[in-house]
């Protein structure tokens, strides 16, 4: 679904932008078929080896990880680890209807990054509350100024009552503040260094399910605690100009373009970026799940710019 110049605007001039009904259900299902099988599949691995009571079958998906919580965290942390490649993620992150409303930010050339996450958020989990932070503050500072997109995706109606996201909008055109690693840090997650927080209303963003809250790289948000007896299952996606650093290398096996003297090899060199829409170069567009679970197997992990000196 492209855009309108409306929708457009306010992302730029707020920093997020929430779309509503941008998919149908059928659009979401294999992701949320493909995870269920996932959690069958390790449930039954665990009862096996008795590190399990049960499977909890009889439970839904927004409630039956919770169920199996109780007794291991290994299935949540498995999920959280950022390391499944279902086919059902792949749908999703190669949605049209996604991916029409990216062409209308970024252009025509989109990388798609495997920095993409699952969220979990367990009803009152600790580490499941996101602090303040950029998504920049992740990523090489080489490409602070360019715009990287976030797409966070509900699988499952997010309200404020089941943790949803909290921006803090008209301060993404600033500088990446600076982050930091508290020592009681639930989260384990890099979080905005308190006195260094942008001073702006924070606005909650509900999203129903079949809606996407757009994001700018430099936008501070969080994630706030889930108060329900529900899972708040979401998806974050990335997305970005192809003239921007990436990693992602043609059929031939050279870089789809050479890193500038002074540049990174990517904006996120850890994980893998892939092609995933051009009218200029379609031979390279990935196109299949095969595909894209074979460029993320066999990605060399290349660490990060340690800006934070956490390392």
């Amino acid at each position: 679904m492209r855009l309108t110049e409306e929708q457009i605007n306010t992302f730029h001039q707020e920093g997020y932008l929430v779309v509503a009904d941008l998919f149908d259900d059928a659009d979401l299902q294999p992701a949320i078929d493909d995870l269920s099988a996932e959690i069958d599949r390790q449930a039954q691995e665990l009862v096996a080896t008795g590190e399990l009571s049960q499977t909890y079958a009889h439970e839904g998906f927004e409630t039956r990880l919770t169920r199996i919580s109780t007794e291991t965290d290994q299935v949540y942390r498995s999920i959280m680890a950022g390391k499944l490649s279902l086919p059902g993620i792949f749908s999703l992150l190669s949605n049209p209807k996604l991916l029409d409303a990216i062409e209308s930010l970024v252009g025509p050339e989109i990388i798609a990054s495997s920095v993409y996450r699952l969220r979990p958020k367990m009803p009152g989990l600790a580490r499941g509350v996101v602090p303040w932070h950029q998504d920049s503050a992740f990523f090489e500072p080489y490409c602070d100024k360019s715009l990287i997109v976030t797409v966070w995706i509900p699988l499952v109606d997010a309200t404020p009552e089941r943790g949803c996201m909290q921006v803090l909008p008209r301060v993404h055109s600033g500088e990446v503040v600076p982050h930091h690693l508290p020592a009681d840090s639930h989260s384990g997650l890099l979080e905005i260094v308190p006195d260094h927080l942008p001073q702006a209303e924070v606005v909650t963003t509900p999203v129903m399910k079949g809606g996407a809250l757009l994001l700018t790289n430099r936008t501070p948000h969080r994630s706030i605690e889930n108060l329900t007896d529900v899972i708040r299952w979401s998806m974050d996606l990335r997305y970005q100009s192809a003239n921007l650093p990436t990693n992602y290398r043609t059929e031939t096996g050279a870089l789809f373009h050479e890193p500038e003297d002074d540049g990174p090899i990517a904006c996120y060199p850890p994980e893998a970026d892939f092609l995933i829409r051009s009218q200029q170069h379609p031979a390279d567009v990935v196109r299949d799940w095969q595909h894209f679970h074979q460029l993320r197997r066999d990605h060399e992990v290349i660490p990060v710019t340690d800006r934070w000196g956490l390392h």
